[in-house]
């Protein structure tokens, strides 16, 4: 499907008109009406104006997908006073996003025969690893799908101890300098170091580790270096042009600058320690559209990917890394979320509906998560 992108930038005061929509599918051709397209704007205007009422953030990319249409949405300012409103061809890092890309090529080794899910990880480690397993339980492909393999969120302890009082930027920039330094030696090692304390699979730890293993076992079953699958096997499927691990030179320009709590922050070299499996690519609001009706088609990968395989609470699954959430306050959703020293976004998947959100912001306080949830289900309440 190829989507001619209705670009609704504006700035707080802005409130310009949106142009026709055309969208080309099966060499047929629908016009959405202007007045369906102002619908759509003055709903998502109206809450992305509340929420940048909020002067830690100032800037905010939207993208909306409903009625098989792609709308991008800009606000605000990715530099405060020097009205560069972000497009959206803006390349932001998109963080833990990253583990849904993960979480599809797992999809894909598990559909074609090259590992299972309940595979015992030491089957594709480079050395028995005798400590991963807790009384005989050992660690399984799906335990690091759904974190719940036992392992702590990094394996690598920190060079630096965090002070328990450290400020959000203090912690922040230990965490970065921590990051930058890792190397798959280091990994090994200290994976070899591990002692479980649970039984894999029945209690849930966020693990960043553990998705970096998973990233290597992928490299490991398909021969071929991990990021390199990530782009051709699911970058290139969903016809993404601007979803980078490293951006291209000629496309730099692009790259969003990031803040926290307004101070400026530098870029995170995940994708040139580790794997990048945990949150390593960058990519454009444009770009998170085509991944967003990716999602949608009838594809056995995705429904693979959307599986669910950990109950975590009543209603809230685990899949390939993603979310499963349905409640009584919320329709079923596919979701994940992404946070990164830089940047803040939120991706959600309404398969009933068939709605398609994604949010980000180029703020990185915690102060902001719960922002962008409330402003992802308001939008989504007011248009279904």
């Amino acid at each position: 499907m190829l989507v001619l992108f209705l670009i609704c930038s504006s700035c707080k005061s802005q409130n310009k008109k949106p142009n026709k929509v055309i969208v080309h599918a099966n060499k047929s051709v629908e016009i959405y009406s202007d007045a369906i397209g102002k619908e759509i704007k003055q709903i998502i205007d109206k809450n992305a104006e509340e929420l940048l009422k909020d002067s830690l953030i100032n800037s905010l990319s939207i993208g909306l997908y409903i009625n098989n249409v792609s709308f991008a949405f800009n606000y605000g300012e990715l530099t405060k006073e020097k009205g560069d409103i972000p497009t959206n061809k803006t390349i932001y890092e998109i963080a833990s996003v990253t583990k849904t890309f993960t979480g599809t090529l797992a999809a894909k080794a598990v559909l074609e025969g090259k590992l299972t899910l309940e595979d015992d990880i030491r089957n594709y480690l480079p050395k028995p690893y005798l400590n991963l397993e807790y009384k005989g339980e050992p660690i399984k492909i799906k335990h690091l799908l759904t974190h719940t393999s036992g392992l702590l969120g990094d394996v690598i302890t920190l060079d630096t101890e965090i002070n328990q009082n450290s400020d959000e930027i203090g912690f922040n920039k230990i965490v970065v300098a921590h990051e930058n330094k890792k190397t798959k030696t280091a990994f090994f090692e200290s994976l070899s170091k591990i002692n479980l304390t649970v039984k894999p699979g029945t209690k849930f730890n966020y693990s960043n580790a553990g998705t970096n293993l998973m990233g290597y076992i992928l490299e490991k079953v398909y021969k071929k270096p991990f990021q390199k699958l990530i782009m051709t096997e699911v970058v290139a499927k969903a016809q993404m042009e601007d979803t980078h691990f490293d951006v291209p030179k000629n496309k730099r320009h692009r790259l969003a600058n990031g803040y926290l709590l307004g101070k400026p922050m530098p870029e995170t070299k995940l994708a040139n320690t580790l794997w990048g499996a945990e949150g390593a690519l960058k990519s454009t609001t444009s770009d998170i559209l085509k991944y967003i009706i990716y999602q949608f088609k009838n594809n056995a990968i995705v429904k693979e990917s959307h599986k669910k395989i950990f109950e975590a609470g009543p209603d809230y699954w685990i899949c390939y890394f993603w979310w499963s959430i349905e409640d009584q306050n919320y329709d079923l959703h596919f979701r994940h979320d992404g946070g990164i020293s830089r940047a803040k976004n939120v991706l959600a998947i309404f398969p009933e509906k068939k709605i398609g959100i994604s949010i980000i912001t180029n703020e990185s306080s915690v102060r902001v998560n719960q922002k962008l949830n409330d402003l992802m289900h308001n939008i989504y309440n007011e248009l279904k």
